[in-house]
């Protein structure tokens, strides 16, 4: 879910750092007045530095379940390692953007420690953090949209609450833009993805209660560079040698190498919520 929401790079061989180029630009306009030249505007690029770190896993499988599973355990087995180690990439990334400065809390909480039980997503927090990066001149992905990520818990709130009449179901979209993975909809300029893997503060709030993010942000907000797709491995048995004289153990692993970095505080703001579903 977050890998593909950001700005995607590709390493090039050879290099074991990647650096995304930033650009801030003021030109200055202003009325001209005949002949003379305006004052120059400002055009600073700055570069943002990146040391991919790879991720991977595997499991054994014995001789015995390769020959008797009703199944082809091996397709099966690589496609759940290639998931784990996506989802392993898809944390790391939220690690990444979590040091984001624009924080929006539920309720009346001015930090995490303070949110309680009853400060739960709103519409108006969804619709705050829109506009606040509408100020920003956050850019939009296609059809004019920003790209909210939450977890379900936090989507059931935002369900159930009255008065979200605006919000459009996948159905009811005007325009065929293609579908963001795991999106369900859209409200306030904000298309909503929905994904268990969100990373949520278990026991951060008030009294224990758990916190959850909501990443609301726009198109190249934050960067990933890898160097190559996720990759699922199968060694069959006795690919170990001496190590399985009997060819007892195959294995199936999946790896990944990739970075995330923010490229835009401006165009990122995550808001932090308690959950009727969560632990409170």
């Amino acid at each position: 879910y977050f890998a593909k929401m950001g700005t995607m790079a590709k390493l090039p061989v050879g290099y074991n750092k990647y650096t995304f180029p930033t650009i801030d630009q003021s030109v200055a306009a202003a009325a001209l007045t005949e002949g003379t030249t305006p004052s120059e505007g400002t055009f600073r690029v700055s570069n943002v530095e990146v040391t991919l770190t790879q991720f991977g896993g595997f499991a054994i499988l014995s001789d015995v379940v390769l020959t008797d599973a009703p199944v082809n355990v091996v397709i099966e087995a690589s496609v759940e390692a290639a998931r784990q180690v996506a989802n392993k990439f898809d944390a790391d990334i939220q690690d990444v953007i979590d040091a984001g400065t624009n924080v929006i809390y539920g309720g009346d909480a001015t930090s995490r420690a303070e949110i309680a039980a009853g400060d739960t997503v709103t519409s108006t927090l969804l619709a705050k953090s829109v506009n606040l990066l509408r100020s920003n001149d956050a850019p939009t992905f296609e059809g004019g949209y920003f790209a909210a990520i939450m977890h379900p818990h936090v989507f059931h709130d935002l369900q159930v609450q009255s008065g979200t009449g605006t919000y459009i179901d996948l159905h009811k979209y005007d325009t065929p833009e293609a579908l963001f993975k795991g999106e369900t909809g859209a409200l306030f300029g904000a298309r909503i993805l929905v994904s268990s893997n969100v990373q949520f503060f278990a026991d951060a709030g008030a009294g224990n209660v758990d916190a959850y993010p909501t990443y609301v942000f726009g198109q190249k907000a934050y960067g990933v560079v890898m160097s190559g797709d996720i990759q699922a491995i199968f060694k069959a048995t006795g690919s170990a040698g001496t190590a399985d004289p009997l060819e007892q153990r195959a294995t199936v692993a999946g790896k990944i190498r990739g970075k995330a970095a923010i490229l835009k505080q401006g165009a990122i703001y995550r808001i932090e919520t308690s959950s009727s579903l969560g632990a409170n």
